[in-house]
């Protein structure tokens, strides 16, 4: 993990970049965890906490993880005090195995080395519940029309060159080896459902349930 905070500089700025276009995202997520009666929630790479915000009026118990402490800061300072944030490694939070019923990670594995994105995955698999699901939005491999390949080879890629070098370089490999769909094929870490697909088809937004216990139980690189 990198010691310094990639976010320094965007933190104060990034709700306002990019809570709009997350919305339906965040709202899908709302619906789902309501519709299955979730009560037990944790955000993994929660940044400001604007999805925990979101879910805040519902009957949850919410905790959002972050290694970057300018990002926690917005978060602490925008969120209720019922929203509990703990700055520490969303690969090894230290909370309880088996407490959560569901776990979000939403664009924050396409930002990290292929260790790291696997750890905070096996992470998630290991705090859930027998019955919880883990929520994953993330870029996928795009489509062929030309409006999802104009988003995902233009605009996506320009946003994140803009990220930092680091970040670019993660997310090029991510892309490179299949995306969303190749990481969780690869792992095939249980019942996979598509939830929703966003921005011309070049984000899914997923389910993963069922998750094996020999998963739960690993431990990661």
């Amino acid at each position: 993990m990198q010691n310094r905070d990639d976010y320094q500089n965007t933190a104060t700025i990034y709700d306002f970049l990019f809570s709009r276009v997350l919305t339906n995202i965040h709202e899908t997520i709302r619906t789902c965890l309501t519709f299955n009666k979730a009560k037990n929630v944790v955000d993994l790479c929660c940044g400001t906490g604007q999805q925990l915000r979101r879910l805040a009026s519902q009957d949850m118990t919410l905790t959002g993880v972050d290694l970057s402490q300018a990002m926690l800061y917005q978060a602490r300072k925008k969120s209720p005090e019922s929203i509990h944030y703990l700055e520490t490694d969303a690969g090894n939070t230290g909370l309880p195995t088996g407490k959560f019923d569901a776990a979000i990670i939403t664009f924050a594995l396409h930002e990290k080395p292929a260790a790291e994105h696997l750890s905070i995955f096996k992470e998630a698999c290991r705090l859930l519940t027998p019955e919880g699901v883990i929520l994953i939005a993330d870029y996928c491999e795009a489509p062929e029309e030309i409006s999802s390949q104009l988003m995902s080879k233009v605009i996506f890629q320009s946003v994140e060159r803009l990220a930092g070098i680091n970040h670019y370089h993660c997310y090029k490999d991510w892309m490179t080896n299949g995306a969303v769909e190749g990481f969780l094929d690869t792992y095939n870490p249980g019942k996979l459902s598509l939830l929703s697909a966003h921005y011309f088809g070049c984000v899914k937004l997923l389910t993963v349930s069922q998750v094996p216990p020999t998963i739960k139980t690993e431990e990661s690189p």
